[in-house]
Order: C-alpha cells, then structure tokens, then sequence
C-alpha cells in the first residue's frame, strides 16, 4: 500500500508539468502528420523516389523516437532532483518508504509514462497502415514488435538518466545528461558504427531503430529476430544492472541492516546482465570470424595506385550442361551434388572452377573416377585429368548461407538459406563456376572498407562472361515453394521441385512470403507479392501487343523466356546500387522504388513503369547484349544507342509521342532516348521548325556516336521516313541475331545508313 501511495505520487508530480503532459499526444499528432504526409505526397525533397509504409515508419522513428528519448531523459533526472532542489518537497524524505521502494516507484512511474508514447505510436501505426493498405495481421505483428521495442529504449533511457542524477548531484548532470542523449543516438551511430563499421555495438544505442536501416520488412525482418531479441534481452537487464546502481547508491544515504543482501542483489543483477550479453557476444563473434574468413579470400576490385577498376572476371570455359540436386539436411544447412558436362578443353592443364567459399567439398570426380583436388578459398583445382570428347565433372558438397555483409557502413546479407526465407543467387558460386571467379571482391578507399559481391555492374560483367549451359535442378526436403529465373519448373508427387533452363546464364534460388508466379496476359512470367501482381498486370498490359507490333516489322521471334522479379528488399542482399538488375533470364526490380520526373510545364509525373518496361523491351530484343553498355570493349560501339532507336520507333509510331514526350526518359537509364526532347529548350531561336532544331542540336554540339545515332533516326522519322526507318533496323537487327554480335561499331552502322539514305539521309 506505501508503495502504491509512492507510485501514485511520483505520477501525480510527473503528470501535472504540462509539458510532460502533452509530450506524448505531440508525439502520436507528430507521427500521424509524418505518415500521412509521406502517403499522399508524390515525391520526397529529391524527388526521387516514395517510401513505403515500412520505411516511412522507420523513418519517423530515427528522429521521433530519438527525440521522445530526450523527454524521458529529462523526467528521469527530475525525478531524482525533484526532492534536493525543491525546498517545498523536503517533507517526502520523511515518508516510512525504503529506498529500494522510491527508486522503484519512480523507476516505474517513468515507465508507464513512457508507455503512454507507445500507445500513441501502436495506435497510429495501426490507423495509418490501414490506409495505407496493409491488412491487420500486418500491422498486430509489426506493430507489437515495435512497440515492445520502444518500450526497452525507454526502459534503459530512463535507468541512465536515474543513475546519472543520482552518481552527479549538481547542476552540471543535466549537460551530462544531454550529452550522454546525443553520445548514446547520433553521435554513436554516425561516428563510430558507420564510420568504423562496428556494428556489434549497436545494441548500446539507445535508438534501436536505426537511420540507416534496411528498411526491409520481409527478408530483413525475419532474418534479423534472432540477433533483434538477444539484444533485447541484453538491454533488458542492462536496465535493471542501471536501476540496481541508482538503488545501491540511493540506500547508501541511510544506515541499513541489509548491507550483505543488499550486495548479493547487485551481484546477482551483474552477474545476469553479463550472462546476457553472452548470446548477443557470441552471434556476433560468429558473424564477424566469418565475414574476416570471406574477406581474406577477396580480391582488389580497385587499383589503388590510379583507382581504376580491375579486371575480376577472368575467362570461363564452356559447360554443356548442368544436372544439380541439392537436399536440405537440416533447417538452415544443404548438401548438394552438381554434374557439370564439359566438352573437350583442348589443353591438359589442371581444371579449375570456383565454388562458394565456406561451401565444405565432399569429394571431386572426373569421368567417374574420384580424384585429389586442391581447395583455395573459393578456387578448386583438379591436377592430371583425362580428356574425351565429352567430360563429366560430379563435385558433392554442403553448406549453409547467412552471409552478412556490410556495403557503405550498412549492414547487408549477400545471400542466406534460412527456414523458408531464401536468396541464393547465381553470382555467389552456389554451383560449380567454370573457371577462376573470385566470388567476393575488396573495395578499400579511404575510410570505406568493405567487401561485395556484385559492386560495380560485376553481375553484367560475368553476365557476359560466363557462356550458356543447360539447366536441370532438382530440390529435396523443400516444403515451401521456390521461385527461380529458370525458364520453366514443375513439383513431382513426392514432393521434389525441377527447374530446367536451356542457353541460360545461370540460375537463381529464392523464396519470400506472399509471392507468386504467373505470366495471365503477359508474354513473360511474373514474380510478385498479390497485390503488385495486379499492378503489373495493369501497368504492362500492352506488352503482348507489343510483341505483335515489333514482329510486324521485323519478323523475329523473341524469347519467351524472360521473367520479371518485381520484390522488395533487394537493397537488404547489396544491390542498393541499383534500381533493377539482370540476374540470369530474370530482370529483378525492387518493388519500393518509385521514380519520378519534372516535365517542361512543371508537372512531376511517374515514370517508374516506363523505365521498366523499356528495360524489359530491351532484354526481349536483344538479350543479353543489351546489357553491353555498361563495360562495351570498344569506345566506337553504339550498340546502346542503337537499342534506343527501336524504343524510339515504338514509342513514335505505337504509343504516338511527341518529342516532348520523351522527357520522361529523363533520370531512367535511357539517356540516349531523352536526348530527342531537348530539341526545343536547347534550340537557339523557338522560330525554328523541328528539322532545323534537330540540326542544331546534332551540329553545336560534340555527341557521343549513340547520341547522335539515335537522333539521325529521330531526324529522319520526322522527315516521314519510316518506313526506311523501319527497314534499315529490320537489317540491322538480323544481322546481329544471325551472327551473334555483341557488339556493333559506328563505321558498321554508316556503312547500313549510307546504303539506305544514299541521297537526303544524314552522313
């Protein structure tokens, strides 16, 4: 009864500060302004790209949490001084309560204060979710997590902030205070987390809801709940080792007859709060002996005399085929046999090829006969071998991935083989890689020190490097469904699911939680949660018309094998460098972003869906040398410009554009192609008429060989040559397919428009 009497107190004199009073409501009207705002406007500030609502959240959090830490820092140390610098309070030092029951009574008063900020925040998560789509399965589960969350960054909050006003009797504890707030918030996650990539630490920010977060809230969320709750049982009795300070040094005022049980109390507080720190200690220990291991196998991806890119990739023999099965031997381990068909390689010396790192290689034979390999990292080297005209390379081994990373001092994960979460992609070596492949490269510049796996476009690089094979891939032990970038799968009876891909790049493993695979009326498949499916479906609905528009001109069957990964969280497996990527037959988009262009009158408008549909018409088309661009061997290559001019004849003759219109390209990675609707602010007089401004352009100024190959073509459509147009890309386009060129020079491309426009068409 005393110590409810004591509780009942400590809240009245928290409560009756108007300040303290209305802190929680702004929070909550604060939070309710921000997500709403967010919702409803186009484009942040960059106007680049929207938020989601899971970002959006945490978002408001790395600031609004941060600052509702400085309320309760503030009332923490309050409530200890309220009695040494109010004169008035002298008398409650007189109230029959020991020690350990005021310090606990205002250690509790101060938490159910600051659950008043989780109400406000649990329900304006839940009213703001809703409109923003989210069903209430959603928003239960990430809602209490975020909320049992807070609630222990204000529970160690409130534990420094006592102690702190009780070891400092003076004045100066409120700058101490003050500093600790922004020590313990910015200054520790910007200085010293980031900067020096120490990341274990994070579990002593008091902010546990970072800035830089992943913001992923399927792949990221899940796999992170095991390393998220150690260290929520780490600071939770952190918490109590600082309140059982605040009570040892509080008790020491008064004479007492409990000194030995007083100590072993706090002994035993001690003792649980290091025991705690165990598991968190450990996970970390593990990650990081791990991280060292990849990274000593990584090689120099920059030269660090002139800074230059170095050559990674290396040459590849060709593989006929591959034949893999992999079982999964436990819940986050695999075993797996691979058998590779290699023609004759026309040379006797040893064979190499490259595997994961930490995969554990069984055993290696080589036309049925087990023989001595030699492992290095990830280089596996088979000595003295016997060639026919057909090999046959079988290599078991097993495995298990959760491979942390960290990118730009982010934390990532380049790939991971938990429960029924699942991103094994093709670029890892997660099967044997025809020759020496450094699967890890080591970017070390000034105070950036990390390693990656795909930096720099290298996925395109050993896109193109790698030669095509035929795929079959067989899953054991699977109970949930798998999505690949094979061209086409199927489930047998007993459970085993087969994907085949025939002339494939590589083949990528993953699974995710809501996604689904259909091609409905698409000429391609589609990866996707439910309701973006829908989106897609809506957005890229003309597509098969499309496919019939360039057949009538070209007369060309396209690959029907292409897919479409339209998923979230790709930044979280280190391809934050990129809006969408080209993996295998597969082209992966990250369903967050949203890309946005100011046109000529002011207008901001979307033009997410018009980027990627060109980048899936431009796969259709050609392929994998559409991807040339981005590392072409010869300067004079206008193989990119030229891709364009097909766009650009679409886009002009299907969809009827203007050349205004084209600013829409502005900002995608179609730069040749927005280059056309330049032609009336970069025109020296508006007097001018479209043909003279397209002169102009070509003529004041040095553009590159793609530049001006796409506006030659843009020229002559608006002279009315279309159909020379249309016949000279017919030509061109042939001679690419039949003789497999992946790479198409200037002087080829004059050489086919001088024989077109032999009077009136530009030389």
């Amino acid at each position: 009864m005393r110590f409810l009497k004591q509780l009942q107190l400590e809240n009245r004199f928290l409560l009756k500060n108007w300040f303290f009073l209305l802190a929680p409501l702004i929070y909550g009207i604060s939070m309710a302004l921000w997500m709403s705002n967010q919702n409803q406007a186009a484009t942040n500030i960059l106007g680049q790209y929207t938020s989601g609502f899971f970002k959006t959240n945490n978002e408001f959090l790395a600031i609004g949490h941060t600052l509702s830490l400085g309320v309760l820092f503030l009332a923490s140390v309050l409530s200890i001084r309220r009695e040494k610098q109010t004169v008035l309070l002298d008398w409650t030092n007189s109230l029959p309560n020991s020690f350990l029951s005021i310090i606990l009574a205002k250690f509790l008063s101060l938490v159910i204060y600051s659950g008043l900020f989780t109400l406000f925040y649990f329900l304006v998560f839940l009213w703001q979710g809703s409109s923003y789509g989210k069903d209430m399965y959603y928003l239960l589960e990430h809602g209490l997590t975020f909320s049992i969350q807070s609630q222990l960054s204000y529970a160690v909050t409130i534990s420094l902030g006592m102690v702190l006003a009780v070891l400092i009797s003076n004045r100066i504890v409120y700058i101490i205070v003050f500093c600790a707030w922004m020590f313990g918030t910015f200054f520790m996650e910007g200085y010293i987390i980031q900067r020096y990539q120490l990341h274990f630490l994070k579990t002593f920010h008091l902010n546990q809801f970072f800035m830089d977060v992943s913001h992923s809230e399927d792949w990221g969320y899940r796999i992170s709940r095991k390393e998220t709750l150690y260290s929520q049982l780490f600071v939770m009795f952190f918490s109590l080792f600082l309140l059982a300070i605040t009570i040892m040094k509080s008790s020491t005022n008064r004479i007492s007859s409990f000194e030995k049980r007083k100590w072993t109390f706090f002994g035993l507080v001690t003792a649980l709060t290091i025991a705690s720190f165990l598991p968190y200690g450990s996970l970390w220990a593990d990650r990081l002996g791990h991280y060292n291991f990849l990274k000593a196998g990584a090689v120099e991806q920059i030269d660090p005399e002139d800074g230059t890119l170095l050559d990674t990739v290396g040459e590849f023999y060709n593989v006929d085929s591959y034949s893999i099965k992999m079982e999964r031997t436990a819940k986050n381990s695999f075993h797996v046999k691979a058998e590779l068909v290699i023609p004759n390689l026309k040379d006797n010396t040893p064979l190499n090829f490259s595997l994961y790192p930490s995969f554990e290689v069984e055993s290696v034979s080589w036309n049925g006969v087990k023989t001595d390999f030699k492992k290095e990292h990830h280089l596996i080297t088979v000595s003295d071998i016997d060639q026919q005209e057909s090999n046959r390379l079988e290599v078991e081994y097993t495995g298990s991935l959760n491979e942390w990373g960290q990118v730009y001092g982010r934390e990532r994960n380049f790939a991971f083989f938990k429960k029924e979460d699942m991103y094994i992609p093709s670029y890892i070596g997660w099967y044997p890689l025809p020759g020496d492949y450094p699967i890890y490269t080591l970017f070390d510049v000034d105070t950036e020190d990390y390693i990656h796996t795909i930096g720099f476009n290298r996925h395109i690089e050993l896109n193109q490097a790698l030669p095509t094979s035929d795929f079959q891939v067989e899953l054991i032990n699977f109970n949930h469904h798998i999505f690949s970038t094979a061209h086409s799968s199927k489930k047998t009876a007993d459970g085993v699911q087969i994907f085949t891909s025939e002339n494939a790049k590589g083949l990528t493993l993953f699974s995710n939680k809501g996604l689904v695979e259909n091609r409905g009326n698409l000429p391609f498949s589609v990866i996707a949660h439910k309701e973006n499916y829908q989106i897609i479906q809506q957005k890229l609905g003309d597509m098969a018309a499309i496919e019939d528009y360039f057949q009538s001109w070209l007369d060309e069957e396209f690959q029907k094998d292409l897919k479409l990964v339209y998923i979230p969280s790709l930044d979280y497996v280190g391809t934050e460098t990129y809006n969408s990527n080209h993996f295998d037959e597969a082209l992966f988009f990250d369903d967050s972003v949203q890309t946005y262009v100011q046109v000529d009158d002011g207008k901001v408008i979307n033009n997410t869906m018009i980027d990627l549909k060109s980048r899936l018409m431009s796969f259709w088309l050609f392929r994998h040398e559409s991807l040339n661009h981005y590392y072409e061997g010869s300067e004079d290559s206008v193989l990119r410009g030229l891709l364009e001019t097909y766009l650009l004849v679409l886009y002009k003759d299907y969809y009827g554009f203007d050349w205004n219109d084209f600013e829409q390209f502005n900002g995608t990675d179609f730069y040749y192609l927005s280059t056309v609707s330049h032609i009336n602010w970069m025109s020296s007089s508006a007097d001018m008429n479209t043909l003279e401004k397209f002169d102009e352009l070509m003529k004041s100024y040095k553009l590159q060989y793609n530049n001006q190959v796409v506006l030659m073509v843009a020229k002559e459509w608006e002279k009315g040559n279309k159909e020379e147009i249309k016949k000279l890309l017919k030509e061109i386009y042939k001679d690419i397919k039949t003789n497999n060129k992946d790479s198409f020079t200037y002087e080829e491309w004059m050489t086919y428009w001088n024989r077109t426009f032999e009077s009136g068409g530009m030389r």
